[in-house]
């Protein structure tokens, strides 16, 4: 009997991926689309990432008004996310960012102007803005946390307070995935810093996998040390591990829903303000309460 291959099942569910979401592109309308990514290899993901997450496509919204630009993958926390579903097409479900804990974009081959898409589709996730409130608890106004997959509250200390601007763990994780580079790594690399330039470093993903070329994630350039987010890094690297390049993405993925933050559960309640509304005036009838023998 043959030794099975961890890693190289992790790889084949990464080509599969990419096969499917090429395919679900020819479907032709929304609903196929849609309907042709419920695939084994997207189920397949899920079953290698953490339990308390589901996968699935669609925009995100947060609570002030704002929403993304189309995402292939959204990795959702499956027991505390609403998800609002029009006919349940990606191109009409929405998912409340607090409850988010991952991006992706699919691609085949990618193009700098397929690359450009790319980055502003994870770029407008990124922004998006979590609802995070500041209480005084007896250390001064501070923001609460918790942990992706718990719906415990934390109250913070001025060292480790949600600050999803300055903290990646408090950020959802972006990256895109696909088939192969039609340039050069050094040009790829090119085209992330003129991105950089024009739109910053924040909200860029925090990694970029190519299955025939390696993968792209930043760096520290003074150490030498790849960062799972460019608020830590000052640059660029590319690794040619094209053979593990999928299951690295696999790893940085369990890692940051297992560390990852959001804000507290009660935030997810501002998507209902529009619903309940102020409350008309009532009428009223009082009772007398019997006493019990």
């Amino acid at each position: 009997m043959s030794e099975f291959d961890s890693g190289q099942f992790v790889n084949r569910i990464g080509r599969r991926l990419v096969m499917e979401f090429e395919d679900a592109s020819e479907a032709g309308t929304p609903g196929l689309i849609g309907a042709s990514r419920e695939h084994p290899a997207r189920l397949q993901l899920v079953k290698l990432l953490p339990a308390f997450v589901s996968v699935g496509s669609g925009l995100l919204i947060d609570s002030h008004g704002s929403q993304s630009k189309q995402q292939d993958i959204v990795i959702f926390e499956r027991d505390f996310c609403p998800v609002y579903s029009i006919n349940d097409t990606p191109e009409a479900t929405y998912y409340p960012i607090e409850a988010v804990a991952a991006v992706g974009e699919v691609k085949s081959t990618v193009s700098k102007s397929v690359l450009f898409d790319a980055l502003d589709k994870v770029r407008s996730a990124k922004a998006l803005r979590r609802h995070s409130e500041k209480e005084d608890l007896g250390l001064g106004a501070l923001a609460s946390y918790r942990p992706l997959g718990s719906g415990s509250t934390f109250a913070a200390t001025p060292a480790d307070e949600y600050n999803q601007d300055t903290k990646f763990r408090d950020q959802i994780f972006g990256f895109i995935l696909c088939a192969k580079f039609s340039q050069s790594p050094s040009a790829v690399l090119d085209n992330l810093v003129e991105y950089q330039r024009s739109f910053g470093h924040e909200n860029m993903p925090n990694i970029i996998v190519s299955l025939n070329d390696g993968f792209i994630q930043g760096m520290q350039s003074e150490t030498c040390n790849l960062q799972s987010s460019l608020l830590t890094g000052n640059s660029f690297s590319y690794v040619p591990a094209y053979d593990r390049a999928f299951s690295y993405l696999v790893i940085e993925l369990r890692k940051h829903i297992r560390e990852g933050r959001s804000v507290p559960l009660r935030a997810l309640d501002r998507y209902m303000t529009s619903i309940v509304g102020a409350l008309p005036s009532c009428t009223a009838r009082r009772f007398e309460v019997r006493q019990k023998i």
